[in-house]
This record gives C-alpha cells, structure tokens and sequence, in this order.
C-alpha cells in the first residue's frame, strides 16, 4: 500500500503529466484539492483538529526567517499548516508586517499570487476593498515563483500542501474575522 506521501507525489505527476493536454490539469488539479478540503472537512466534522506539522520551509526554500527579500521586506516567519493555511509573515524596515496566507485553491484562486498547488492570499484586514500596495504586490509575485519551483520537487512534503483548504472553506469553516 503506498503511503499518504506516495499517493500524492502520483498525483502531482499525473497532473503534470495531464497539463500536456488541454482541459485536462485543471479538472486534476480541483480532484485533488477537493480530495484534501474533505479530509479536512472530514476531520472538522468528527472534532478533530486539522492536520499540522512542522512549517513547510521547503516550498519558501532557500529562504529562512531574516531572509532578506525586495523592497525592505524580509521573512519574519512561517507557521505549520493550521486552520487550513501556513500563514508567511513578512516584516518591512519600517516596522510595516504583511501576513501571506498559503491555501489550496480547487482551480479558483483568489489571492494576489498562486501556483498550481498554493493560492498566496494577503490577509491585510481590507476585504479587497484597496489596491495592494506595488511594491508588496511584486514581493508576493516572487514569492509565488519561488513556491512554483519548490512544489514540485523530488522532496517536497506534499501532505502540507494536501492539508491546505480554500481560503474561502477557510472563511465558511472558521469565520472571516478569525483568519486576519
């Protein structure tokens, strides 16, 4: 029987693979994140708690908290996967903090930058309802990219991704005031 990690690096391939043909990646893509947001749900629904583990470092990889990046941002940190997300915080010189969620996504992301896998949600308490700011906004791109290359290596711990929710089953299940 192949382990959870097995499963899911198949499944990686197979979508990979997929992509070569029209139409086809997308619908594997949403099987597999439907396949994680149940198990979630699953557990949620039997009272126990969404899995987590160690932060998932490999996917921001080479990067470490003091990282510098662009801009005056640096990385000030990476939770596990809890609730549904890893929650990437940046920190600025000016003392400014941004909290980049990182969710699954059923083929609908809605965050400022995604990946096949990972929707890079800016969880900044506006709704939406502001631009991003330009130079945050190309910080997060490039974090999108660095995740890109790291989701599909040879060693990547694809059950944090697995354990990863929508933001928006995030919000249904937790509420949205509970995830800023």
């Amino acid at each position: 029987m192949d382990s959870r990690r097995n499963v899911l690096k198949k499944m990686l391939v197979g979508t990979a693979t997929a992509a070569v043909v029209p139409g086809t990646a997308s619908a594997a893509l949403e099987a597999a994140a439907s396949s994680a947001e149940n198990a979630g749900r699953s557990a949620l629904s039997r009272g126990l708690p969404l899995p987590s583990g160690a932060a998932p470092w490999w996917l921001v990889a080479p990067l470490a908290v003091g990282s510098p990046l662009k801009y005056g941002w640096y990385v000030a940190d990476l939770s596990a996967v809890e609730r549904g997300a890893s929650v990437l915080t940046l920190a600025h010189t000016n003392g400014k903090r941004a909290k980049i969620h990182l969710c699954g996504h059923a083929g609908a992301p809605r965050g400022v930058a995604h990946t096949a896998l990972v929707d890079l949600v800016l969880m900044d308490g506006g709704s939406g309802s502001f631009r991003t700011d330009e130079k945050l906004g190309r910080v997060v791109l490039g974090m999108a990219e660095l995740v890109r290359r790291n989701e599909v290596r040879e060693d990547a711990d694809l059950g944090a991704v697995a354990a990863m929710m929508s933001h928006e089953d995030r919000v249904g299940v937790f509420g949205p005031e509970s995830l800023v």
